[in-house]
């Protein structure tokens, strides 16, 4: 599984949910989005739930999270490469 790095931090409200939306649209199969953001974008959950997509959420600090998005199909594959390792892309 390979990773797809998107970097929203700097955005303001709504774009960070349209970057992030975007780069699904346009993510291969077998890859992984990988978010920077500097809060959990709590109303993107429910709507990756609704479209099959899976998230896993690593909170470094008060302002800086990695978030995970991938196909739910993918939940084995993405635990074989990522799961319990740490990014820290700042």
């Amino acid at each position: 599984m390979k990773l797809v790095v998107v970097d929203v931090t700097e955005l303001a409200p709504p774009e960070p949910m349209t970057v992030i939306i975007t780069a699904l649209a346009r993510l291969p199969a077998d890859h992984c989005l990988l978010v920077t953001h500097r809060r959990q974008p709590f109303p993107l959950y429910e709507k990756l739930h609704q479209a099959a997509w899976a998230y896993h959420c690593q909170v470094h600090d008060e302002d800086n999270i990695s978030l995970f998005i991938y196909r739910q199909i993918d939940q084995l594959l993405f635990e074989q490469h990522f799961d319990g390792e740490v990014f820290n892309p700042l």
